[in-house]
């Protein structure tokens, strides 16, 4: 089965400089999207940029990252990911379901 959904956030302003990387981390951080945890020794997706005036740093984990890729493929705003998937697609993807007895 194939969900076709675009969660892309359209009509906003990009960054004035942007850089973007695909590190390992040498600690830990936490993920922009989901709010987990980037541990030391996992790749992860950076960028960094000026957005208004502002100097901003975004870590997002593996995960977060090819959902964000896959559904947002036009934009997206950071952090708000878990809210356009809910919107878009119906459920949270961060939510681990219980297993069944």
């Amino acid at each position: 089965m194939s969900i076709s959904c675009d969660c892309s956030a359209e009509g906003y302003d990009g960054p004035d400089v942007f850089r973007e990387e695909h590190p390992t981390a040498r600690k830990s951080y936490k993920c922009c999207e989901c709010g987990g945890e980037i541990r030391p020794g996992q790749k992860y997706h950076k960028e960094t940029g000026l957005w208004e005036g502002r100097w901003e740093t975004h870590r997002t984990c593996e995960p977060c990252s090819s959902i964000r890729d896959k559904y947002c493929p036009r934009g997206w705003i950071y952090g708000e990911l878990q809210e356009a998937i809910y919107n878009c697609l119906g459920f949270d993807y961060t939510e681990v379901p219980e297993p069944e007895d």
